[in-house]
């Protein structure tokens, strides 16, 4: 399968390697997938490119990394979507992890929380794009949200965790989880997180994987609601 290249595109090897790349993921993480699938992905990539010079969405170097270093390590915490109904992502930005998880778990609701407009505009269209349902983008903070709470949330490169317990505490369902990405060195984030963790009735777990490929190391800190 190929992408043409357009003038806001990379070129059609490109986008080739990436979904080689992505394809290559996949099977080392055991995930089944399909030309629906994946057809799904190349279109994320080629938007993604389109909108390069539009918005700063991923380093100059990222680009040419997506899938490896986007796509699948968002899908670390696939197996926490695959039992979950109502799940949010606290600053989506361009997309991660929320939106690969959502092409392999489409069942699963998603509210993507975006405050930027810009970033919450590039986020409609994507889905527009890649004819996704069930999945709303809020552009507004997630402090301000009080409309319904998950079962599921997802915060990539959002900051410290001590500082987003008391938004967590507001959005999330008794018996969810919170699902952080970090690198393996996040055991003072948590110690200087600690207290307000037990005041909040939070249980804490990491998990710490290998992205497949480059192998570098991924860290999700699992707070459970007790």
């Amino acid at each position: 399968m190929k992408l043409k290249s357009g003038k806001d595109n990379k070129p059609s090897s490109n986008i080739d390697k990436e979904i080689s790349e992505l394809c290559q993921g996949l099977t080392l993480l055991g995930i089944k997938y399909d030309e629906y699938i994946i057809q799904k992905f190349q279109k994320y990539i080629n938007f993604l490119y389109e909108s390069k010079n539009k918005l700063h969405l991923l380093s100059q170097q990222d680009y040419n990394h997506i899938s490896k270093r986007h796509f699948l390590t968002s899908l670390a915490a696939l197996d926490y979507v695959k039992h979950c109904r109502n799940a949010c992502d606290i600053g989506a930005g361009a997309g991660f992890p929320s939106i690969p998880l959502k092409i392999l778990r489409p069942e699963v609701s998603f509210t993507l929380f975006e405050a930027k407009k810009k970033k919450a505009k590039f986020l409609k269209h994507l889905i527009y794009e890649l004819d996704l349902s069930g999945i709303d983008i809020i552009d507004e903070r997630a402090e301000h949200f009080k409309e319904k709470k998950f079962d599921l949330i997802l915060l990539k490169a959002v900051g410290k965790i001590k500082k987003l317990i008391r938004i967590i505490n507001n959005l999330i369902e008794p018996g969810g989880y919170a699902v952080f990405y970090k690198s393996h060195q996040v055991e003072e984030e948590i110690k200087a997180a600690d207290k307000e963790l037990r005041k909040r009735g939070f249980r804490v777990e990491v998990e710490k994987v290998f992205t497949p490929i480059e192998n570098l190391p991924v860290a999700l800190v699992v707070l459970k609601k007790l």
